[in-house]
Parts: C-alpha cells; structure tokens; sequence
C-alpha cells in the first residue's frame, strides 16, 4: 500500500484543510505512513503570517526532500501562494497556494506517471469562491474544528493575509450544519467554529443570514453536542444579534477570543484597525454583563513601527484595565506588499523588551483569572490521559486547564472537579 505523510504549519484552519486531504488519499488507497522517510507522497501546509513561519515553511520544504529523496513532496498554503515556484527550487515537486486544494490528488496522480513539476498557484486569489473541500473536520481527540468560513476583507496595515487568502467567503450553511451533525454523531461533544476571519460569515451570501444564526442552527440540530466554542471574533462582530446568543443559548461556552492588536489609539488608527480602545471595553463589559465569569482572551501585536514608548505604556494599562484572562503576544513581522513594510521596522532589542514586558502582564492576568474560582465546582471535558502518571486532563467551559487523576475511559467524557491550585495547569 502506497503511503503519505502530512505536516501543518500554522493555523486550525491549516490543520482542517489538511485533515481533508488525509481523508482524500486514505480513501483513494493511501495509508498513513509513521514518519517521513517512510512515505510515498509528503503533503506539507505552509504559512507566511510572520516572517518566522516564513522561515520554517522554507526549512522545511529543504528537510523534507533531504530526509526523503524519493517520495512526490507537495507544497501548499500560505508560503507556496506568496512564493510561487520558489518552492520547487527548495525540493517540491508540486505547488498549491490557497486556492485549487481539490486538485491535489489529480496532480499526485500526474506527477506520477509524467514526473513533470507542477505549479498551480493562482496569481490572485481575491475573487475566489469559497472551495469545499469536503465533511473532514479536524479533531483533536474530543474536540474538533469546523472551518466555515475563508478570507479576509479587512486589510490592516501590518497583514498580508487578504492577498493570500483571497476575499471573505462563507460555507454554504447547509454544508457547515451537515457536517456538525456528523461530528456530533461521531461523539465529538465540543466544536471549534473557524475560518480566517469567522465573524465575517454570512456577508456575501444572500438575505441575512450570519454568524449567530449559524451557530443557533448548529445548536438546535446537534441535541447531543455540548459546547460550541468560536475560535475568534473581532469586536465590531460582537453585536446585538451575538449579544442575544450568548443570553439564549448554553452551549456557546464562557470563552471568548477578542483580538485588540494594540491597547493604544494612535497605534489602532495606524494599523488601520475598525475600532477604538473605549469601543472595545464598551463590547467586553457588554459581553460580561450577560456572562460575568466569562474568558474573553486576547492577541496583542507588541513593536509596531509608530508604536513609542508612551504608546506602549497605553497599551500595558488597557490590558490590564480590559482584565484579559491571558494575551497572545506576537512582536510586529514586517510583510511585504504592506504598508506597515514601507515604515521604519523597530530595533529588535526594544520588540524583545515589550515582548517580555507584555508576557509577564499577561502571566498575572492569567493567574488573577484563575484564583477567582478556587473553591468552585466546575465542569470539565476530559481530553488527554497521561498513563506515565495516572492523570487526565482537559479543559472548563470558560477554557481552565485542569489535570486529575483519572483513566483512559475518561477520555471525551464531562465531569465536575472542585477547582483549586492543586488541579489548575498551564
């Protein structure tokens, strides 16, 4: 039996459209190979959202065709639409970029027979349908991810993201809700929604109908499902119509992710974000007054180039104002085909400060965020067992890491655990 081998860098999105070209292959004949050197066909999912994953989407293309001299190595993703043929000359055979996906098996199929490199990478990807790719979510164990949507419209100054990924387009909803059902047929009692930009579902399809009417038709047919989680939402998408959701409906878990960027306003309107740092707390406190133990988390983009020091420190007081349950900090990367790119980069040193800075602000929110629910009786999805010492893990509704001693058979069921610092983890 021929065999494949998959590697993803990046998003969960990333991982989903992998996931469904495992499906593919598997159905085609393939089966799973145990590493590298061992595989037929290597399928690698690359990423450019930094000048870092740029990097090691790059080193590994290299490793893979060093580790693996033989096999058909293909190349998609985020890195391969920016670069283009590029990646033949680091050691792919075929090249994909985030449009054409379904065409992966056929090339597999003509590489063979032909050995001629194949590159399918479309010069533009902003006018793109959205591409079905099939019921293969990605799971990770009890929980599994759901992408809806793909695209992105907004076009902030530091992202390069809207030319690789093309325009924001939405699954056709039929297709997301047969697709959950499946999932939740399968056992799996808690959903990730996804996509590039998961707030913007719905925009470009007809009527109006949206991300909360998605997700209530989720709800209402898949009875056995017990938690839908959403992967992130920016705060002009947190309106009215989502306000209702979060009252009406359980199972939209206590967790929300929020990105802000920056906590400054002058470094907002630069990075040509749709928002002010007193809009934004406005949506929190309106998000906490119908949840009040709710996780509302964070991405932080710390070094922009007219970020000063001043700004920064407007930055350290909003988070800890806002009181984030934990930040995601990322020092500015430079993209190119940007505006940010046509500014003065920062000195490395002062991102790593801020970095650091920001880090530990981060810890003592975190921990803050904890300690509020010592001595509390909390629900948990139990998802990985360690056998090496008799404890299972998983995680509460509002996303606490908890470990207890447990078994394997615990593993996709709930349980309630007294929550202390005995059982809380990182």
């Amino acid at each position: 039996m021929p065999t494949y081998f998959t590697h993803t860098l990046g998003c969960k999105v990333n991982a989903y459209e992998t996931s469904a070209l495992e499906a593919e292959l598997s159905s085609a004949g393939y089966g799973k190979a145990e590493s590298v050197e061992k595989a037929d066909i290597i399928v690698l999912n690359t990423c450019f959202v930094t000048s870092t994953a740029g990097q090691k989407s790059r080193q590994h293309i290299s490793s893979f065709r060093k580790k693996n001299a033989t096999a058909v190595l293909l190349v998609m993703g985020c890195y391969s639409q920016a670069v283009g043929e590029d990646c033949l000359k680091q050691g792919a055979d075929i090249v994909l970029g985030t449009a054409n996906r379904s065409k992966a098996l056929p090339y597999v199929s003509s590489f063979l027979e032909s050995k001629a490199p194949i590159v399918d990478v479309k010069e533009s990807v902003r006018k793109e349908g959205y591409e079905e790719l099939g019921d293969n979510a990605y799971c990770e164990h009890t929980r599994a991810y759901l992408k809806v949507q793909d695209g992105c419209d907004a076009f902030c100054s530091y992202c390069y993201i809207p030319q690789l990924r093309g325009n924001s387009r939405s699954r056709e909803p039929r297709n997301v809700i047969e697709e959950a059902i499946a999932l939740s047929n399968k056992g799996y009692r808690e959903i990730v929604i996804t996509g590039i930009h998961t707030g913007m579902y719905g925009k470009d399809l007809p009527g109006d109908y949206r991300l909360p009417d998605l997700l209530r038709d989720i709800s209402a047919k898949c009875p056995e499902l017990k938690r839908i989680r959403i992967s992130s939402l920016e705060e002009n998408e947190i309106d009215e119509a989502f306000l209702d959701l979060l009252r009406k409906d359980p199972k939209i878990v206590d967790h929300l992710h929020v990105p802000l960027q920056s906590g400054s306003d002058g470094v907002l309107q630069d990075m040509k974000r749709r928002y002010d740092t007193a809009g934004f707390l406005r949506k929190l406190e309106a998000v906490r007054e119908i949840r009040p133990d709710i996780a509302i988390t964070t991405d932080l983009i710390v070094g922009y180039p007219t970020e000063d020091d001043a700004r920064f420190e407007e930055t350290v007081a909003f988070c800890q104002k806002a009181g984030f349950a934990e930040i995601h900090v990322f020092p500015f990367s430079s993209r190119p085909g940007t505006y940010a790119s046509t500014l003065k980069d920062l000195p490395g040193d002062i991102k790593k400060q801020r970095v650091k800075r920001m880090l530990g602000v981060s810890k003592a929110l975190r921990q803050a965020y904890k300690e509020r629910f010592y001595g509390r009786d909390l629900g948990v999805l139990f998802e990985e067992y360690d056998a090496s010492n008799g404890l299972i893990s998983g995680h509460t509704e509002n996303y606490l890491r908890v470990s207890v001693p447990g078994t394997l058979e615990q593993r996709g069921t709930f349980g309630i655990v007294h929550y202390d610092s005995s059982i809380a983890s990182d």
